[in-house]
C-alpha cells in the first residue's frame, strides 16, 4: 500500500532515470585509468580502481579498463595538496589535510553527447601522524584510499542521478 501511494505522489528512487536504459545492462563502460598532473604517486590508479568498483557495485554497466565502450569515463588529477592543520608541542605536524582536484567527464561513444562533465571536483580528507611511533608510518596511504571511495561513490551517484 505504502509502494503505491508513494509511485502516485511523484517519489522515486536515486537512479531511476537510469532504468531507462536497464541500468546500463547490455552496455560496456569503459573506465580507464585518469591521467595524473599531479606530483602524488599513484593517485590516477586509486581514483581510477575505486570508480571502477562502484560502477560495477552500482550498475549493471559490463566495466572495462579500456577506452573502448558503449560509455566512457575519463579523468584527470589537477592536482594535490597535504597541508598541515594541527601541530603537537614541538611544533611538528601532527595532522593534515589532503584536497585532490579531479576532471570528469563521461561520453557516449555512438553519438559523443557528453553525458556528465565536472571540471574541478575538489575532494578533502584528513589524516594523523602516530605520534608515539619512533618509525615514520606513512599514514597517507589510508587517507588517499578513503579518499578514492568517497570520490567514487560521489561520482557515481551523481552520475546515476545525472541521466
Amino acid at each position: 500500500m505504502v509502494c503505491v501511494s508513494l509511485a502516485g505522489c511523484g517519489y522515486r528512487l536515486a537512479g531511476q532515470r537510469l532504468n531507462n536504459v536497464n541500468n546500463g545492462q547490455g552496455r560496456t563502460i569503459a573506465s580507464p585509468t585518469f591521467t595524473n598532473r599531479s606530483t602524488t604517486y599513484r593517485i590516477e590508479q586509486r581514483l581510477s580502481e575505486a570508480v571502477r568498483l562502484e560502477l560495477i557495485r552500482r550498475t549493471r554497466y559490463k566495466v572495462v579498463p579500456e577506452n573502448t565502450g558503449d560509455v566512457v569515463v575519463s579523468g584527470e588529477v589537477l592536482s594535490v595538496n597535504a597541508t598541515p592543520i594541527l601541530f603537537n608541542e614541538q611544533g611538528r605536524a601532527s595532522s593534515f589535510g589532503l584536497l585532490v582536484d579531479v576532471s570528469i567527464r563521461v561520453t557516449d561513444s555512438r553519438t559523443g553527447n557528453v553525458l556528465f562533465q565536472n571540471d574541478r571536483w575538489t575532494f578533502r580528507e584528513v589524516f594523523e601522524l602516530a605520534q608515539n611511533s619512533a618509525e615514520f608510518v606513512p599514514e597517507d596511504t589510508a587517507a588517499f584510499d578513503r579518499l578514492a571511495r568517497r570520490f567514487a561513490s560521489s561520482f557515481v551517484g551523481t552520475f546515476l542521478d545525472a541521466r
